[in-house]
């Protein structure tokens, strides 16, 4: 059994050597701190994770270019959004501009 990839079979987000640290003295690995808010797993559990792990495809991290791409395009709509918005607000204040000016030839009189 890999201890390391049954814990992160079953706690995906742990943190090793904040979460948990785990050590070999020569006669195999084993769990020196935990500090998750979970009991300590026991050694059935772990062997249990463990096969589990196996038996599952491999967690393979998202493609970074799809990922920069997201980004863009989200980035490109926001762009978008924020463009239409200071239109929006340019012709209101140009109309409230006009109107103040009016009121201020109005008042000439």
């Amino acid at each position: 059994m890999i201890l390391y990839d049954a814990i992160m079979y079953k706690y995906p987000k742990a943190v090793p050597k904040k979460d948990f640290v785990l050590r070999n003295d020569g006669s195999g690995s084993y769990i020196e701190e935990w500090n998750l808010r979970t009991p300590i797993p026991t050694e059935e559990e772990l062997q249990l994770w463990w096969e589990e792990s196996k038996s599952t495809p491999p967690y393979e991290p998202p493609d970074q270019v799809a990922l920069l791409a997201q980004e863009l395009s989200q980035e490109k709509l926001a762009r978008k959004q924020l463009e239409e918005l200071n239109q929006t607000l340019g012709n209101a204040l140009s109309e409230i501009k006009l109107q103040l000016l009016s009121l201020e030839g109005g008042n000439e009189e």
